[in-house]
């Protein structure tokens, strides 16, 4: 398929007063992601402060085979359009305020809720339900300020050495692989907590994975950016899945495959790759034999999936 343009904004004056709102698709100049060169495209914004904005790129290249990208109606924001775009979910870009040019509309819910699964969307906010790789690292910052605090008020406790002892503890201590950063999933609940039973096994404490039926695999996404030497799990099929369905699970690091197996719900299978360096994991689900249904939450499961730091 030949290569489609996305009609150029008019020229307008840079707007005034109130910058870019998450959810709203604006004309911005993104950077190629290696660094080489820029473009004038649309770019979906995530958040922002006023100065900074965090977007995802939109193209208007055909992106249908890529996993990484999802397929968006470009009338809702361009009604001159005659094709759907493709917005890339892999990995998000940062733009300063100079880099927008003027707004070409909003977004649609859906893919807006797509988005909002696999990135933090709107203003930063603190809160109890901080992921646990946000956690450590605000763990860390207030031991450094409460230390240094300490050192010139004189005031070092037992309650302040709890802290830092808990601070260190979950610098080091194993991470569930559902608490890793998503960059990008083709179904909102690969990747998520699950309660699962496999080859008659109680997991409760699994990564849940979609398995792709049509001919084309499901694939999930994980930032590990380098904190992590091993992966280790139990991968199988849940009771939910049908008795008949064979699936292939390709585990890739760093887009190579690492390990692949077969599971059904009557054979599991031990994974224990190595992360050493690595930047990415991918689980990646293909059925291979039987039928499937209609389903309400993934066939597959990586039981007692984890993230190892030593």
């Amino acid at each position: 398929m030949g290569r489609r343009r996305h009609p150029q904004p008019r020229r307008r004056r840079r707007p005034r007063g109130r910058g870019p709102q998450p959810g709203e698709i604006w004309w911005a100049t993104v950077p190629y992601r290696d660094g080489e060169g820029e473009k004038r495209r649309p770019a979906l914004v995530l958040g922002g402060d006023g100065r900074s904005y965090t977007i995802l790129k939109i193209t208007s290249q055909d992106k249908s085979q890529r996993h990484d990208h999802l397929e968006i109606p470009t009338r809702t924001w361009d009604r001159r359009a005659t094709y759907n775009s493709f917005l890339d979910l892999s990995a998000p870009f940062q733009l300063n305020r100079l880099d927008f040019a003027n707004r070409a509309g909003v977004v649609d819910p859906a893919t807006w809720q797509r988005v909002a699964q696999l990135h933090r969307v709107g203003l930063p906010v603190v809160g109890s339900s901080l992921p646990r790789g946000r956690l450590v690292a605000w763990l860390g910052t207030l031991s450094f300020v409460l230390g240094v605090l300490a050192t010139c008020a004189g005031i070092a406790g037992p309650w302040l050495n709890g802290v830092r002892k808990d601070a260190e503890a979950a610098a080091t201590a194993d991470v569930p692989l559902y608490d890793a950063d998503r960059t990008a999933a083709d179904q909102g609940g690969s990747g998520r907590p699950y309660d699962s039973t496999l080859n008659g096994v109680h997991f409760a404490n699994s990564t849940g994975f979609w398995v792709g039926c049509e001919g084309k695999a499901s694939v999930v996404t994980f930032a590990l950016d380098g904190k992590f030497k091993r992966f280790t799990g139990t991968a199988g099929l849940d009771a939910v899945a049908p008795k008949d369905v064979v699936v292939k699970l390709v585990v890739e690091v760093d887009g190579k495959d690492a390990a692949t197996v077969s599971v059904s719900r009557t054979a599991s299978a031990p994974l224990d790759v190595d992360l050493t360096s690595a930047r990415t994991l991918t689980l990646s689900a293909l059925r291979t034999k039987g039928t499937c249904a209609t389903a309400t939450r993934p066939y597959g499961a990586v039981g007692d999936a984890l993230l190892h730091r030593a």
